[in-house]
C-alpha cells in the first residue's frame, strides 16, 4: 500500500481527471477517510501552480457546497505533489444524468440553487470557478450538492487577460473566447449551461466540433428549455435564457440573486415533464429524486433573503476597436489555433464571415392581479406580521399562521389555534426549508415553536422571550432570547448550540456563509453557524440598534450602532472598512448597492443610495418623510420600494434603483406595518387587518 507523506494511505484508485489522480485514502493520524488527489513533480511549471492554486482557493472557501481542503504539500520521497480533500461519496451530475437521465423541474431547481449558494460564497470571496459543468458537482448520499475542482479558478481581482482558454467547450461563456479570462458572470453563463442540461438532458448547444460548438456560444440564440421538454415553467425558462445571454450586461448580475429565484420559484404543482426528446432513464434501482424514492433532497443551502441588484448599464465599447462583450464575433484561424482547435477550422471554411449577433426577443412578463387578504381573527389596529418565502405567503393572526398562495392570495391553509402567545401570536416570522416559526407563548410558557408546510405544529421550545425574528438557514433556525443566541435543528426543534453573549439584551441577527451575526448590546458578535463558536467581536462603545440586523453582502457585514453610525466590516475578520454618521434605522444590500432609508446625515429624503465598497452616496430621493427613518424597505429587479410606516396615510413608493427617480407612489389610506417583501410581480405590504399585493409594476392595489 502507498503511503503519501508518511501520513495518507491510498486505499482504492478513484479516477482520473485533467490535474492528475484521485484515490480514496486514510488519514492515519485522524484516522478518517479522504480523498487524495495526485499530481507527478514531471508535471511542474503550469500544472504544479495550477495544482497549488486550487488547494490555496478552495482552501479558503468555508461553505457546506464546496469540497473541504484538509491539507496539501509535497511527498518527501518522489516529489509527488498532494491534495487531501474531504472524501464525498455519491455520484457527478454528468453521471446521474447519463444514468438517470434527467430528473424532474423542482429537483434540478433544488440543485442548482444549492450550487448557486456555494458560488455565491466563491464570488463574494474573490474567486471564480471557470470550469463549472455537471461534472464538477457532486450529488452525495445525502442529496446534497458540492461544488469541485476549484483547480483553474482565478482570483477576481486579477487584471490580466490568460495565456489560454481553460475550461469546457460545451459550457464556456462568450466572452471567454475573446481572450478575456472571464468574472463571476462568466460562471453564471456556465451555470446557465448547466441548468439547461438538468432540465433537458441536453446542454444549450450539440456537442460537435470545436469551432461549430464555440460559434454556436458566440451567435447562436439557446433554445428555451420549455421548447425541448414540457412542464417547464415560464419563470424557469426565463431565467434559463437570462444566464445564456450573450452580453455579460445583459445576466443576472450575481449568484446570490440567482439563488434567490431559484427559491422563489414554487415547482410543487407541477407535472413531471414527458417528451420524445428527454433521454429515458434505463432500467436502474430508484434514485434518491425519483417519485416513491425513500430518500429527498435537502435544502441545506439556504442564503439570506435577498434581492437582485440593478441590472448593469450596457458595456462601453473596449478600447482599441475591440468588440464589446456580446458583439458579432468571427472565429478565424489564428484564433482557432490559439484556443487548440488545430485543424478543425479548415472544415469550417468562411466561418468568420458577417456572423449574426443574438437578439432572442424578451418574453412578455406574465400580468399579475392585485389581491388582498383579510382574516376575521386579527382584531388589533395594529398591522399584521408577514414574511415570503418559497412561493407562500404566511400571516401572523392573533390565534396562528395563515399559508396563503404568495401569487394569488388563495389560503393553503391555517395553523392551529393552540400555537399562540396568550391573547395574541404576532412576533416576526421566518419561513424555509419547509418550516415556519416565530416566537411565542403556550400558557406562562415562552419560547419559539415550529409548524411543517401543511400548517401542522412540528415542535415548540422554550428559549426565552424574544421579539426578534429569527433566521431559517441550512436546516437550522438561528436566533436570540435573554442574551443568549440559539441554533436548533429546523426539523425536530432539537438544540444545536446555545452561545451567550455576555450582554444585558441581544436583537436581530442575519446567517450568511458559515456565521451568524448577531447585534449585541455592546458589540457585534461572529459566530461559527456549526457549532456556535465566537469568530470575533465587534466593540460599540454604545452598542448595536438591536432592532435593526446586521445586513451582509459580498463579504462586508454592515451594522447600526446606538449613536447613530453605520459600520462597514470585512465579514471574515471583523475588521472596520469605512463607517459614517446615519441616523436611519432600515438597510438594503444589492450588487454593489447599498440602499438606506431616511437619515438626514446621508442627506435629505426618503431613500439613499450608496456605494458598498465606499460609503459614498450615489444618488438619495427628494420626497420627505414624516420621522427620521421609514422602516419599510424592499427590492425587486430594477427599483426600490419604501414607505413610511409612521405616515397616517400609508403611502408607497417605488424609486428607480439606478438614479432615484421616483417610478410611481401609492396612497394606501392607513398607517403601514413593519413588513415589507417584493417578488413575483407584487410588493407585499399590510394595512390594519390585512396583507396586501401591489401591482409592482404600477402600485395598483385592491382593497
Amino acid at each position: 500500500m502507498r503511503v503519501i507523506a508518511d501520513r495518507y494511505e491510498l486505499a482504492a484508485f478513484v479516477g482520473r481527471g485533467g490535474m492528475g489522480e484521485v484515490w480514496e485514502g486514510r488519514d492515519r493520524v485522524i484516522g478518517r477517510r479522504v480523498a487524495v488527489k495526485l499530481l507527478p513533480d514531471h508535471q511542474h511549471g503550469l500544472a504544479a501552480d495550477l495544482f497549488f492554486r486550487e488547494a490555496r482557493t478552495a482552501g479558503g472557501l468555508s461553505h457546506r457546497g464546496v469540497v473541504t481542503v484538509h491539507d496539501m504539500g509535497r511527498d518527501p520521497g518522489d516529489g509527488t505533489l498532494y491534495l487531501v480533500m474531504e472524501y464525498v461519496t455519491g455520484r457527478d451530475l454528468a453521471v446521474v444524468l447519463h444514468e438517470d437521465g434527467p430528473p424532474p423541474p423542482a429537483v434540478s431547481v433544488e440543485w442548482a440553487a444549492q450550487t448557486a449558494a456555494a458560488l455565491a460564497a466563491a464570488h463574494g470571496a474573490g474567486v471564480v470557478h471557470r470550469d463549472l459543468k455537471p461534472a464538477n458537482l457532486m450529488l452525495t448520499d445525502g442529496g446534497e450538492v458540492k461544488v469541485l475542482d476549484f483547480g483553474i479558478a482565478r482570483f477576481m481581482a486579477a487584471t490580466d487577460k490568460s495565456s489560454q482558454v481553460m475550461g469546457t467547450l460545451a459550457y464556456m461563456a462568450p466572452e471567454r473566447f475573446a481572450e478575456q479570462s472571464g468574472d463571476a458572470r462568466s460562471d453564471l453563463y456556465a451555470f446557465g449551461c448547466v441548468l439547461h442540461e438538468l432540465l433537458t438532458g441536453k446542454p444549450p448547444f450539440p456537442m460537435g466540433d470545436p469551432v461549430s460548438l464555440m460559434t454556436a456560444h458566440l451567435t447562436r440564440p439557446p433554445q428555451a428549455p420549455s421548447s425541448l421538454r414540457t412542464g417547464v415553467p415560464a419563470a424557469l425558462d426565463a431565467l434559463v435564457l437570462r444566464l445564456l445571454a450573450k452580453d455579460p450586461a445583459d445576466r443576472p448580475q450575481s449568484a446570490a440573486a440567482v439563488h434567490d429565484e431559484l427559491r422563489a420559484l414554487d415547482l410543487a404543482a407541477v407535472p413531471t415533464p414527458t417528451a420524445p426528446d428527454v433521454p429515458t432513464p434505463p432500467a436502474v434501482p430508484p434514485s434518491p429524486y425519483a417519485p416513491g424514492g425513500s430518500v429527498q433532497p435537502r435544502a441545506p443551502h439556504h442564503l439570506p433573503t435577498q434581492t437582485r441588484g440593478p441590472s448593469a448599464p450596457p458595456a462601453a465599447p473596449a478600447s482599441g476597436g475591440a468588440p464589446a462583450p456580446g458583439a458579432a464575433r468571427s472565429v478565424g484561424r489564428r484564433r482557432a489555433l490559439w484556443l487548440g482547435l488545430g485543424g478543425a477550422v479548415a472544415v469550417a471554411g468562411g466561418i468568420g464571415a458577417a456572423l449574426i449577433p443574438d437578439h432572442t426577443p424578451e418574453k412578455p412578463k406574465q400580468k399579475v392581479k392585485p389581491w388582498a387578504y383579510y382574516e376575521e381573527s386579527i382584531h388589533t389596529d395594529d398591522p399584521p406580521r408577514f414574511t415570503v418565502a418559497d412561493g407562500t405567503l404566511y400571516v401572523s393572526t392573533e390565534e396562528t399562521i395563515v399559508a396563503l398562495d404568495a401569487r394569488t392570495g388563495h389560503t393553503r391553509w391555517k395553523g392551529p389555534a393552540d400555537f399562540s402567545r396568550e391573547y395574541r401570536f404576532r412576533d416576526p416570522l421566518a419561513a424555509g426549508g419547509g418550516v415556519v416559526c416565530a416566537g411565542g407563548q403556550i400558557g406562562s410558557t415562552y419560547g419559539l415553536g415550529a409548524l411543517d408546510a401543511t400548517g401542522k405544529k412540528k415542535w415548540f421550545c422554550t428559549f426565552g422571550d424574544s421579539e426578534h425574528a429569527p433566521v431559517v438557514a441550512g436546516g437550522t433556525v438561528y436566533f436570540t432570547a435573554d442574551g443568549h443566541a440559539y441554533a436548533v435543528h429546523a426539523a425536530t426543534g432539537r438544540k444545536v448550540w446555545d452561545h451567550p453573549l455576555g450582554d444585558k439584551d441581544s436583537g436581530g441577527l442575519a446567517v450568511a456563509d458559515g456565521t451568524v451575526y448577531v447585534n449585541g448590546d455592546k458589540a457585534l458578535h461572529a459566530l461559527d453557524a456549526a457549532g456556535g463558536a465566537k469568530k470575533w467581536d465587534f466593540p460599540l462603545s454604545l452598542g448595536t440598534r438591536s432592532d435593526a440586523p446586521p445586513v451582509v453582502s459580498g463579504g462586508v457585514v454592515y451594522v447600526l450602532d446606538d449613536s447613530t453610525d453605520l459600520y462597514a466590516l470585512h465579514a471574515a475578520r471583523g475588521t472596520k472598512k469605512w463607517s459614517l454618521q446615519y441616523n436611519g434605522q432600515s438597510i438594503r444590500a444589492a450588487g454593489d448597492t447599498l440602499y438606506l432609508t431616511g437619515g438626514d446625515d446621508v442627506g435629505n429624503g426618503l431613500v439613499h443610495a450608496l456605494d458598498a465598497s465606499t460609503g459614498k452616496r450615489k444618488w438619495g430621493h427628494a420626497v420627505k418623510t414624516s420621522q427620521e427613518y421609514p422602516t419599510q424597505i424592499a427590492l425587486a429587479d430594477d427599483l426600490v420600494f419604501v414607505a413610511d410606516t409612521s405616515d397616517k396615510d400609508g403611502t408607497v413608493y417605488a424609486i428607480d434603483a439606478g438614479n432615484g427617480s421616483q417610478r410611481w407612489s401609492t396612497t394606501m389610506l392607513e398607517k403601514v406595518g413593519s413588513d415589507m417583501a417584493a417578488a413575483y410581480g407584487f410588493v407585499y405590504t399590510s394595512v390594519s387587518g390585512r396583507v396586501m399585493a401591489l401591482d409592482a409594476a404600477t402600485g395598483a392595489f385592491t382593497v
